[in-house]
């Protein structure tokens, strides 16, 4: 950790990593409550889930494309500009009082833009960090970024949560801006060149435009030669179409069910979050004992355990217990998925590769949410969890079958 502190860019980019996450914690943990709150009906929160992830099917695989040939740093850059407008645009929404439908709508519209952005962004995040380690310090780079990212996430719900109740929903979104604002200021300050081809910005963005095509194509057949990337793939692919309406699922349970404050709400989600902070305490100690192969079918099977604990219980202490190792799990799942593509693929290849995953991975979220909304709708969000287990029992199943293959090539 010290060799990575020692460099000022690193240090800069992981304060903008707090920065951004400040923001994106608070918007997160806002954002479902408000929307709850405002509308009366937990179908909207699938709705806006499906809206946040949509994006990525369209425009995943042209994204990572496209970036291979830009100047990465700038891309963050100008990610965080979209974002803190649109967040300054609901803001004004929210300081008018708008009636409901219009409001929903304006939501609905600021959910489109940012989730356009978020998905150069997310792809960008990947590629930056090859621009400021070596392969070797990729692992502890990630578990840094994570971890600041489900700290932020332990602090934001609390303070969110008495905020919530104080404050009004516009002075909330407009901090959520700030710090956007301020994660734009630090990225501008990281002095790192990030792309390797062609001074000027718009022939660069041209370029990429008029290859894209082919670029895409080239990304698509390198990932499939690949059984190490292709088949962790798959089985988070799956595994993300089951589990993805959780939080939404978990939430309803919570507020409108079991009828939980804000305040109390805030500190589930911040248990969850140091949870999840535990997760990338570990998972580097995992993956050198239990090895990547066998440690992703242990972890699917112990996701599914968990979610038949919540349906089957009621105690709020179990419910809470269930959520952190939920979070403990899927922690060490996605910096598990990250660390092993950044080791297998090569660096020109890295943006296709990542966006490939995020095309799949989050974009497969879109029928997860519209999969477990409509499940939720009929059976109740309990039970809709209940079937989230089944599903994910036999994607256990499957992976072991694929990571031995995995192990085999």
């Amino acid at each position: 950790m010290k060799t990575i502190l020692r460099s000022r860019n690193n240090r800069l980019y992981l304060l903008s990593v707090i920065t951004d996450n400040l923001g994106s914690a608070l918007m997160a943990f806002v954002l479902p409550l408000m929307v709850l709150d405002i509308t009366k009906n937990g179908l909207h929160l699938s709705i806006i889930s499906v809206i946040q992830t949509l994006p990525v099917l369209v425009l995943g695989l042209p994204v990572g494309a496209v970036i291979d040939k830009l100047d990465v740093k700038r891309v963050l850059i100008v990610s965080d500009l979209v974002r803190l407008i649109s967040y300054l645009v609901l803001t004004s929404a929210l300081a008018m009082n708008l009636p409901v439908k219009f409001m929903i709508l304006i939501i609905y519209i600021v959910s489109l833009v940012v989730s356009i952005t978020n998905a150069f962004n997310t792809v960008s995040e990947v590629t930056f960090v090859s621009f400021l380690v070596e392969k070797k310090d990729f692992a502890e780079l990630n578990s840094l970024i994570y971890g600041i990212q489900y700290a932020t996430n332990f602090v934001l719900p609390i303070v969110g949560g008495v905020l919530y109740k104080f404050v009004s929903h516009s002075l909330l979104i407009a901090i959520c801006s700030f710090f956007y604002l301020t994660s734009l200021l630090l990225e501008k300050e990281i002095q790192v060149k990030t792309v390797s081809n062609a001074s000027n910005e718009f022939s660069t963005l041209k370029s990429a435009g008029k290859t894209v095509t082919a670029d895409i194509k080239e990304g698509l057949r390198y990932t499939i030669k690949l059984p190490s990337v292709l088949y962790p793939l798959i089985l988070t692919a799956l595994v993300n179409i089951a589990s993805a309406n959780f939080d939404n699922d978990s939430l309803i349970v919570l507020r409108a069910q079991i009828g939980l404050s804000s305040e109390s709400i805030g500190t589930i989600s911040a248990i969850a979050a140091v949870s999840a902070l535990i997760g990338t305490l570990i998972v580097n100690r995992l993956n050198e004992r239990v090895g990547f192969n066998l440690l992703l079918p242990m972890l699917v099977f112990m996701a599914a355990l968990f979610r038949v604990i919540f349906a089957l219980n009621k105690n709020l202490l179990i419910l809470t217990v269930a959520i952190a190792s939920i979070s403990i799990i899927e922690s060490i799942i996605n910096i598990s998925i990250i660390t092993n593509r950044q080791e297998h693929v090569e660096q020109k290849y890295l943006g296709r590769v990542t966006s490939i995953y995020k095309t799949v991975l989050i974009g497969v979220n879109s029928l997860g949410y519209l999969f477990g909304g409509l499940v939720a709708k009929k059976v109740g969000s309990r039970s809709g969890i209940g079937v989230s287990a089944f599903e994910l029992l036999i994607i256990a199943v499957i992976s072991v079958s694929l990571m031995i293959k995995t192990k085999q090539n």
